[in-house]
């Protein structure tokens, strides 16, 4: 009968200590906590029935492990607690761990240099020369000889005269053709003593080559013989 109720008042421990030890058993992790804990309880060891029997004091072993880690910036700390009981002897081991964990290295972007480009001035193009009395006239046409005769094909000069000056010109070489006020410039008056002053070789280049609104003529008269022949015109227009 003694045996009987020894052996219930063991199972009975046995019971509520396999219930405290479910209760024990507990793990903490919060999302927004860095800190993580976890608790381990092993199964108190209890001696064997026949050293109950024969009267000896019994032994409870009780182990519980708990097991902290702690999450910073740059480094995680684990903290490992064994708590053992022996009867009414406890013994406590504590572990600690640190491991350091490498910050992402910042990448510092060197800035580029901005180039500033000066952009020299522009030089204005240059404009349309005004027309002044002053026409240059190069050394070698000054110089230049009329190889045409002034009485050769005179009436040719006029009709060539007629046909490619008179409309700016006007009929006795005045400037007041029908189109003079269209045209830029001094036009030149071929009766005054001025222009008749100039030489044949320079009569010849203006009327060859022309300048602002007067065209050039050694495309519309390519013969050099019918220039001269119109500079033999003007030269009867004198007053």
């Amino acid at each position: 009968m003694k045996k009987l109720f020894i052996i219930a008042i063991i199972g009975t421990s046995l019971m509520f200590q396999n219930c405290n030890t479910k209760e024990k058993q507990e793990k903490t992790d919060t999302l927004n906590d860095p800190i993580v804990t976890e608790t381990v309880v092993t199964d108190t060891i209890t001696a064997s029935e026949d050293a109950v029997i024969e009267g000896e004091i019994p032994a409870q072993v009780e182990k519980t492990t708990t097991v902290v880690t702690t999450k910073v910036p740059g480094k995680t700390v684990t903290q490992k607690t064994t708590e053992t009981k022996v009867n009414e002897d406890t013994k406590v081991q504590v572990e600690t761990k640190v491991v350091v964990t490498e910050q992402p290295k910042k990448v510092v972007e060197a800035e580029t240099p901005v180039k500033v480009v000066v952009k020299a001035p522009t030089a204005p193009a240059p404009t349309a020369p005004v027309s002044t009395n002053n026409w240059v006239v190069p050394a070698k046409y000054l110089t230049m000889k009329n190889p045409i005769a002034a009485t050769t094909d005179a009436a040719i000069g006029k009709s060539l005269y007629t046909k490619h000056c008179k409309s700016c010109h006007g009929s006795e070489g005045y400037g007041d053709g029908t189109k003079a006020k269209e045209m830029k410039g001094d036009l030149g008056d071929f009766s005054t003593a001025k222009f008749q002053k100039q030489t044949d070789g320079a009569l010849f280049y203006k009327t060859s080559f022309g300048r602002d609104d007067m065209p050039e003529f050694t495309k519309k008269l390519p013969s050099d013989e019918d220039r001269w022949l119109i500079v033999n015109y003007m030269r009867t227009l004198k007053q």
